[in-house]
């Protein structure tokens, strides 16, 4: 078993909680970089257990959180909240290519970030297949402005893998401090906005350390999916 499986199980084992969340208002992806897990908290409405959704308290994810702080040392950790469904989990590194790194959740969904940046899901159903970034990665790693053109590849319902292609801009914005697990950075705030020739729009927005690491951000993962909120615990 590789060191990342060691940790992934280990993680599993002490975090095997995912939340369902009440429906939110259509401000929630300008909102939710800002706020904080426990503010993600008050959201809660029950615990899924075996795939059913039972009534329960709102479990707290900042007791999660720290539980697999404590549980799963010296380890990369990240938050991982998603917006469509209104599950959210503490997820750890599964394996590293290169730039790509991979991260499971304990209900074995994995997404693989590319210097931060989305490239694939798996396991959520419309998935991410991959994405051509186009450079956007070493824009927003860079803190520099510029125009992309971006290739998304999905899974739909019969098994087939369509192709969907937007043009972005990427623009600096200002700074940011992010206090999350032991994290605690000065960021710059990187939004890019996208749109496909038909019409379709969305901003993904990034914290980016003056390292050039991501420390959170908010991503588009497709019509299916929706978008995610990641949120660096441990680097």
């Amino acid at each position: 078993m590789s060191i990342f499986n060691q940790y992934a199980a280990k993680l599993m084992s002490a975090c095997v909680v995912c939340l369902s969340l009440a429906a939110c208002g259509n401000d929630v992806q300008a909102r939710r970089g800002a706020d904080t897990v426990k503010e993600l908290a008050v959201l809660a409405k029950s615990r899924l257990l075996g795939g059913k959704a039972v009534p329960a308290a709102p479990a707290d994810p900042v007791e999660m959180i720290d539980y697999a702080l404590r549980a799963v040392p010296d380890a990369p950790l990240q938050f991982i909240l998603m917006e469509k469904s209104g599950g959210f989990a503490v997820s750890t590194v599964q394996g590293v290519n290169g730039r790509n790194v991979t991260w499971i959740s304990p209900d074995q969904k994995s997404i693989t970030l590319k210097t931060g940046l989305l490239t694939a899901t798996r396991g959520f159903g419309g998935d991410v297949m991959s994405v051509e970034q186009g450079g956007a990665e070493r824009l927003v790693s860079g803190h520099r402005s510029g125009q992309v053109q971006k290739t998304y590849r999905f899974l739909n319902g019969s098994d087939q893998t369509g192709r969907f292609v937007v043009n972005c801009n990427v623009v600096v914005g200002g700074t940011d401090h992010v206090s999350s697990g032991e994290i605690s950075a000065t960021t710059r705030v990187m939004t890019e906005s996208c749109q496909s020739e038909g019409g379709t729009e969305f901003t993904n927005t990034y914290w980016v350390d003056t390292s050039g690491r991501m420390v959170q951000s908010v991503q588009w993962a497709g019509p299916d999916v929706g978008t995610i909120v990641f949120r660096r615990l441990r680097f």
